[in-house]
């Protein structure tokens, strides 16, 4: 018993050891040391030039100004980034000038902060810098001229916004290397991923969908960045990141199929007997190899560097000859066919990722390179705010929702004259979500991080003799704090409360009672956040579901015609554009997974909806993937009666008759007729093939290689039906 209790606490402290040592290196890859000192120098030079000067309190304001703008500072291209940030300066600068003109109003603050937190929101402003240019000015004792408000907070930001993109000249491309590289990283975990499925078919890949997610969301992300670059010459989409993304594009669907592929292969839990045990290992050998150059050509993306030598090792021709071998040694068994259908696409598809790679390889080693963009839309921003009101949108109820609820806590502040009562308002605007298990577990991280960083201010200022010493102190805490701020909400306030806390009133220095005082404000801000969730338009997102699931259930018939069209030989491929089917179906399945989870963190939701939810969630996720998986199978199209399309013809009906109003429930796809036909098209051709002692023709071959895709596809219509079935209909 001793001896196993030792080997478990040391099988324990191996384990934590492991679990630290990949938390520290998450750590230092998330962590942003340059954006750290860029705001520490931002925030420490002004408080310096202050004190040299004699006058602390402009050099002060100049600090703020940059916090602010260090807040704010956006990321994507550097071109991007100097613009939005010459916009935060603006608004900060007249922020800065409004708190010092409304100073010795108190109760015109209450007014002007409500108006200006619901019109930040409205338009989209996540970051509460417009907000915190008034507050932060409005309550600093004692106040300075307005204009010198501006002028001197607009200094500051402009200074911080130097240092930001002081690194463009020589960096410019490096955004988009590095959004390109995140999805080459991407692609290479779904890779890996479709090989682990091949070398292990019991288990396979868990985290299949996590990883098509993150691959989806990297890609959207980059193709946002690129759209940053782009100036809007002509020759801008045949540029090089173009390439790129649409060759990643294609290596993603191809992806996609391969996977839906193996798994129709392995369906079993094992490798059918039939597929001989080399091409296994083969072909998951190859799959590794193309994941390996990726991740090779990730990190040259990322490096902005030209492509390293060492590509994809090409494919083995023994790994064809040994599909063709599968085809040979089938008999008139339809298992046996099926299995050498699907294994000779695997095959295909391994094949048409090598050359795809190669193509993307060939695209970044074309040095042509994007222009910087110049967009200004103010005019749209402010038409899309004012639909929103009109609509009474979800956004304009939180934006009334946050906007009401600053308002009371300054209300309540100014009533009772409360001293720093700001807090209370500060920390309703950062934590007052849509729903209330967002909004509980941001205050949460608030006051947890807040106490803390309050503790380490009342450390800090009690053994503060001097205001030198108070900059340094500060100069640090901007360091940590924007450093940090990648790896959680909680870390960021553990820093960031000092240094507010100094900036927002550094004539104290030593008084201990301040840090329990905001604890205690920012506590009961979080409740008056909480109070809002819960009394505000609560449970709205409930009342969206028939629409999301209207919107999906279209999106996903549309999906399913399109791959008619393409099984009939009407088109080539699915569009894979902004516009396509597959765009509207990964939007409308994004649009109701968020729906499902504000749902979650709604107090008393109906957790049988929810579940629901899910349900058809995942079927349409996998109806998606089967699609583009028969979509991109060779050989399917053979003629107007199309075996292939007719399925897919019925399949769309069944999901358009599921999402009409009243619809009875249904009793299944069946499409069980059309399914025998095919089988006996078959079989014909295998009793053809063993008389005449040849091959089956491609069109045959594509036929049965989608045979046990259409099997899932008819399951996962069952679900996607039976889920809208159960849900209660307006």
């Amino acid at each position: 018993m001793i001896k196993i209790a030792s080997f478990s606490a040391r099988s324990a402290w191996r384990k934590g050891r492991e679990r630290l040592d990949r938390a520290v290196r998450r750590g230092v890859r998330q962590a942003t040391p340059f954006h750290g000192v860029a705001a520490g120098l931002g925030v420490g030079l002004p408080l310096l030039l202050g004190l040299l000067s004699g006058r602390p309190d402009r050099g002060t304001l100049a600090a703020i100004g940059a916090y602010l703008i260090a807040v704010a500072a956006p990321t994507g291209p550097y071109a991007a980034r100097a613009r939005s940030m010459a916009e935060f300066i603006v608004v900060v600068a007249v922020g800065g000038g409004l708190g010092g003109l409304l100073a010795p109003f108190p109760w015109a603050v209450v007014v002007v902060i409500t108006a200006t937190v619901a019109g930040a929101v409205l338009l989209g402003q996540v970051k509460p810098v417009p907000e915190f240019a008034v507050l932060f000015t409005a309550v600093r004792p004692p106040p300075t001229h307005p204009l010198e408000n501006m002028a001197l907070m607009a200094l500051g930001g402009l200074w911080v916004a130097v240092i930001l993109l002081s690194p463009w000249p020589f960096r410019r491309l490096r955004p988009l290397g590095g959004a390109l590289g995140a999805v080459a990283d991407a692609v290479a975990a779904m890779l890996d991923a479709a090989a682990d499925g091949l070398r292990e078919p019991a288990t396979g890949a868990a985290d299949w969908e996590d990883r098509r997610k993150k691959a989806a969301a990297a890609m959207r992300k980059a193709a946002t960045t690129y759209g940053l670059y782009l100036s809007g010459q002509p020759e801008a989409p045949n540029a090089r990141p173009q390439r790129l993304l649409g060759g990643f594009r294609r290596m993603i669907h191809r992806t996609v199929g391969l996977e839906a592929q193996i798994r129709a292969l392995t369906a079993g839990g094992a490798l059918p007997e039939s597929v001989p045990e080399a091409w296994r290992s083969e072909t998951a050998a190859a799959i590794g190899a193309l994941a390996a150059a990726v991740v090779r050509l990730a990190a040259d993306l990322e490096e902005a560097r030209p492509p390293s030598g060492g590509g994809a090792a090409p494919m083995s021709p023994d790994l064809a000859d040994q599909a063709e071998d599968v085809w040979r040694a089938a008999g008139d068994d339809r298992d046996e066919l099926l299995n050498a259908a699907i294994t000779e696409e695997i095959t295909r598809s391994v094949d048409r990722l090598h050359s795809t790679l190669e193509s993307a390889r060939g695209a970044f080693a074309d040095r042509s390179l994007p222009g910087p963009a110049v967009r200004v839309r103010p005019v749209a921003r402010a038409a899309g705010a004012v639909a929103e009101v009109r609509h009474r949108s979800v956004l304009f109820q939180q934006a009334m929702r946050v906007a009401l609820m600053v308002g009371l806590a300054m209300t309540i502040s100014t009533a009772f004259r409360i001293r720093h009562g700001q807090w209370m308002a500060m920390t309703v605007l950062v934590t007052l979500h849509a729903t209330y298990g967002e909004t509980m577990s941001r205050v949460g991280q608030r006051v947890a991080g807040s106490a803390v960083g309050c503790l380490i201010a009342a450390v800090v200022l009690a053994s503060t003799h001097s205001r030198p010493h108070a900059a340094l102190a500060m100069t640090l805490f901007a360091v940590a704090a924007f450093t940090l701020r990648p790896l959680g909400y909680t870390y960021w306030n553990v820093f960031v409360t000092p240094l507010s806390l100094m900036l927002m009133d550094l004539s104290f220095l030593a008084d201990w009672s301040i840090a329990l005082r905001r604890i205690l404000l920012i506590a009961a801000g979080g409740a008056i956040a909480l109070v809002g969730t819960r009394v505000l338009w609560p449970r709205q997102a409930a009342r969206e579901v028939p629409d999301r699931v209207d919107e999906l259930l279209s999106a996903c018939a549309d999906l399913t015609r399109a791959t008619a069209a393409v099984a009939e030989g009407e088109a080539s491929r699915l569009p894979y554009g902004p516009d396509g089917p597959l765009a509207a179906t990964r939007k409308a399945i994004d649009g109701l997974a968020e729906l499902r989870t504000r749902m979650e963190n709604e107090p008393d939701h109906d957790p049988g909806q929810t579940e629901r939810l899910t349900t058809l969630i995942e079927a349409c996720g996998r109806i998606r993937d089967r699609l583009i998986t028969v979509a991109g199978t060779t050989g399917v199209t053979s003629g107007p009666r199309n075996p292939v399309a007719r399925v897919l013809d019925r399949t769309a009906d069944a999901i358009e008759n599921a999402a009409a109003p009243g619809a009875p429930p249904s009793g299944g796809l069946d499409v069980s007729g059309l399914l025998d036909d095919l089988d006996d098209r078959l079989a014909r051709e295998a009793h053809r093939r063993r008389a005449e002692h040849d091959l089956p023709d491609r069109t045959v071959r594509g036929l049965a290689a989608t045979r046990r895709t259409l099997d899932g596809l008819v399951g996962d219509v069952d679900d996607l039906v039976g889920a809208v079935s159960a849900m209660p209909r307006p």
